[in-house]
């Protein structure tokens, strides 16, 4: 190993640069005293860069668990930051350091309206607030949705690969009560759609049980 050159790398001035460094760290940790240079890490929790605080905040844990890092060498304030912008990716992060025990249920129930929000923003985040919504119901952190903002994605002009998923997410969400119920008609747009089988089937999905779900309610018309 050139100790020399990861030195370097956990030092980097470009942080992206630096953050590969860090994600090397249990590779490292035998070899190079990586509490010598915790603070570089530490400066990257709170960069002005959201993507590069999140990769770092995702990271803190395993740092925590070898012992470079100390709870208190880090403020949490820091990463409510990432919560309220809108990130989603900030919420998914929340949730594991949450069950890491890095940071207390509290901060996320504190900030749960910006949650909220996401569950009824852009087409992505919408998908991938919903799909982190049971995870966040079951800590109590939010409230079961008055309104069903993910079926209003099927009336939109996305394409087929990003419905196909938002009709396995609803169904799915049905399924573990998060939503009372699903506009079949809608579903049944996309389900007819010529290349709803091929798909379901390239992302590994069980297209059949969809459509026994689609005859079952027709039956109980």
């Amino acid at each position: 190993m050139n100790k020399e050159f990861y030195e370097k790398l956990l030092t980097a001035e470009n942080k992206y640069d630096r953050l590969d460094g860090w994600w090397k760290a249990e590779i490292l940790y035998p070899t190079i005293d990586l509490r010598k240079y915790k603070s570089y890490f530490l400066e990257l929790l709170k960069d002005n860069d959201t993507d590069i605080a999140l990769h770092a905040w995702q990271l803190l844990p395993k740092l925590v668990k070898l012992g470079i890092i100390n709870r208190e060498d880090f403020e949490i304030n820091d990463f409510v930051r990432a919560l309220r912008e809108g990130d989603i990716n900030g919420w998914w992060i929340g949730y594991d350091l949450y069950k890491e025990g890095i940071i207390p249920l509290e901060t996320l129930k504190e900030n749960a309206k910006y949650f909220e929000n996401a569950l009824k923003a852009d087409p992505f985040t919408r998908i991938s607030s919903w799909s982190l919504l049971p995870y966040l119901l079951e800590l109590e952190v939010v409230s079961k949705p008055s309104e069903d903002y993910l079926s209003e994605l099927l009336d939109s002009q996305l394409n087929i690969h990003v419905k196909l998923n938002v009709v396995y997410l609803l169904f799915e969400l049905k399924e573990k009560g998060v939503i009372d119920k699903i506009d079949i008609e809608k579903v049944r747009k996309v389900v007819e759609d010529p290349q709803f089988i091929k798909l379901s089937e390239a992302y590994e999905k069980d297209w059949r049980k969809i459509i026994q779900q689609l005859d079952k309610v027709e039956r109980s018309r």
